[in-house]
């Protein structure tokens, strides 16, 4: 198994700094995974990226706007996690951090790079990666101004979070684990998710269908896949809805962890709703997820695409009614 020095994750509109990042790396003998070009062709690009990952020492994060909306960058910050990579994370810009990187990212060192430097990323990361200095060192430390500039939406929308910005920054009392309290127990994060890719017409599938795969995403502790439900709804824009149960696709003696489910719908579809029924530790009852994802354009499906989430995924309690019904 070939190793790496490091993984370096970003958006396509990042590519070229990416690129220039990854060849300064290089040229300084810290050998670099990243993609497309270290993807094996012909193989799942979503077990090409694991794959990269799991040979790589440690994780690099370009967090531009447009990798911090992608379902994909996502899934690779949480494999880097799930596999105790050092993360490093450059913000490009000032991008809004969402929720779900926020949860693996907050509480480490990073660095806000306005200018985006190919040179100077590189500078900083030889010197961690030959452990001259240390991440510490060269990145800023988790901070209320951090808090406040990139998660805004934590404190829009009433005057109560406001106060609670106001009583932080004359206390320095920590937001962070207060602003989780009671909530934990209806995380999404502590059941599962799911995130999909699709694909018009791939191989082996039947004419006008876009093969979608999907990551199955099961967090709940002590949960084995054989213990979920997982169903589609593939809403078509005539307003017929064809669902399907996958659940038998899932390895049921896995606990934990993620599972891959390749399915097709049809090609007629603009929305797939999807719901895993999963036990929730926290309240001692089957809860279900469930999300919602747009279908692109045939044209922008030619190629594996992540299909976007219309909305956060949202926690009800499991009442058997059917998937999608609500839409």
């Amino acid at each position: 198994m070939t190793r790496h020095a490091v993984f370096i994750s970003h958006s396509s509109e990042q590519a070229a700094l990416a690129t220039s990042v990854c060849e300064r790396l290089e040229s300084r003998g810290n050998s670099c995974w990243i993609a497309p070009r270290d993807v094996v062709p012909g193989q799942p690009y979503a077990a090409e990226c694991v794959r990269g990952i799991e040979e790589s020492d440690a994780f690099l994060l370009l967090a531009s706007p447009a990798a911090i909306a992608s379902s994909q960058v996502l899934s690779e910050v949480e494999q880097a996690h799930k596999r105790r990579k050092s993360i490093y994370t450059v913000l490009i810009g000032k991008p809004r951090i969402s929720r779900e990187l926020d949860y693996y990212i907050s509480r480490l060192h990073w660095i806000e790079s306005g200018s985006g430097s190919a040179q100077d990323l590189a500078d900083r990361l030889t010197a961690v990666l030959a452990g001259s200095r240390s991440w510490q060192e060269v990145a800023s430390p988790p901070s209320l101004r951090r808090m406040v500039l990139y998660r805004r939406d934590a404190f829009v929308g009433s005057a109560a979070a406001t106060a609670l910005v106001l009583l932080v920054a004359a206390t320095g009392v920590g937001f962070w684990a207060k602003s989780r309290l009671g909530s934990l127990d209806s995380d999404y994060r502590r059941l599962g998710y799911i995130s999909l890719t699709g694909q018009h017409a791939a191989a082996g599938d039947a004419p006008d269908t876009i093969h979608v795969q999907a990551q199955v995403w099961l967090t709940a502790a002590g949960v084995r896949f054989g213990d979920v439900t997982f169903t589609t709804a593939a809403i078509k824009r005539d307003g017929s809805v064809d669902r399907v149960e996958h659940s038998s696709l899932l390895n049921p003696d896995q606990a934990g962890g993620v599972q891959i489910v390749d399915f097709p719908i049809p090609a007629t579809a603009n929305r797939v709703t999807a719901c895993l029924a999963v036990t929730n530790a926290g309240l001692g009852e089957r809860s279900r997820v469930t999300q919602t994802f747009s279908i692109p354009s045939v044209n922008q499906v030619a190629y594996a695409v992540d299909l976007p989430a219309v909305s956060q995924p949202q926690v009800t309690p499991d009442d058997s009614s059917v998937c999608g019904a609500k839409q």
